[in-house]
């Protein structure tokens, strides 16, 4: 029973990682020095990584938690419309660093936003009959109800 109260709440936990991790992307890529306000925690380890690797690394992660949340949904529509607002976000935002003091826009950079955006999305779609096993996404052809839960 419990078991499967958790399993019902899985989408809504997809959807919240992805919108907090847009959330961090955006605030990272749209602040003047993130590594300023960050400086006395762990993540001030990342200032000596390569710029383009945080780019793609970022939007990987992003691309992955947020094609993870939409596994379930039979609609190619819906997957593409997400991958189009990724790109959309990924190219808009290294567009508005161009407007914000400390920070410039970088060709290189956008690319590596749609280098990560892109393996993202195929992790997910390889990775997905693993997923199907484990029984976090429901296989596309599967009918039962997606919070039924075989024993």
């Amino acid at each position: 029973m419990i078991h499967n109260y958790l399993r019902s709440l899985l989408p809504r936990l997809h959807f919240t990682v992805c919108v907090g991790l847009l959330s961090f992307v955006s605030w990272a890529l749209l602040s003047p020095n993130p590594f300023a306000t960050v400086r006395y925690t762990p993540l001030s380890a990342l200032r000596t990584v390569s710029d383009v690797l945080l780019h793609c690394s970022a939007y990987g992660l992003l691309s992955s938690v947020c094609f993870l949340a939409m596994a379930n949904k039979r609609s190619a529509g819906a997957r593409r419309i997400l991958l189009g607002l990724l790109i959309a976000h990924g190219v808009s935002s290294e567009l508005l660093q161009a407007l914000v003091p400390n920070r410039n826009c970088d060709p290189l950079d956008g690319m590596a936003n749609m280098l990560g955006i892109a393996i993202g999305a195929v992790a997910v779609i390889w990775f997905r009959p693993a997923l199907h096993r484990a029984k976090i996404v429901m296989c596309p052809t599967q009918t039962t109800d997606p919070m039924r839960v075989e024993i």
